[in-house]
């Protein structure tokens, strides 16, 4: 989520909004959002009712693999702090489109904490979902804009 911030134009240009849903804490949430920058609606689910809905796992030891220690490492070498654990650890996450109409377009649930899909794999989708290609998204949207 925090590599979706840098790409606001391209979600504008597809006129996609993007949310975060995190079980964490309003404290938590706050840090997050100040240390990121990041503008997009942060929801709190407390109770991880969207987390069941969207059917996300929770494993201990995926979240605690040698792969994903290896990529913590690797992160804090190149100079990402580690913010220690944060809730539950063992809580897996997911990545999902869901259009205006409520209805699940994509979903991409996490096999551990460093399984995420990239950026231009989520815009790809977008343009698959809305019916054109990239270089279109901007045109198109530019002509609603005058209607």
């Amino acid at each position: 989520m925090a590599q979706l911030r840098l790409y606001n134009s391209e979600l504008k240009a597809r006129d996609t909004r993007a949310a975060l849903i995190s079980f964490g804490t309003t404290d938590l949430a706050r840090k997050w959002i100040a240390e990121t920058k990041a503008s997009f609606q942060f929801l709190l689910d407390p109770e991880r009712k969207a987390y069941q809905a969207f059917g996300l796992d929770h494993s201990l030891s995926r979240s605690w693999s040698p792969k994903v220690w290896i990529e913590y490492a690797r992160l804090m070498a190149q100079g990402r702090k580690w913010r220690g654990i944060q809730g539950d650890s063992g809580q897996m996450g997911g990545d999902f489109i869901v259009d205006r109409d409520g209805i699940l377009r994509m979903a991409y649930r996490s096999n551990d904490p460093t399984d995420r899909p990239t950026v231009s794999y989520l815009l790809k989708r977008l343009d698959d979902i809305n019916g054109y290609h990239s270089e279109e998204a901007k045109t198109v949207l530019d002509s609603k804009r005058e209607i």
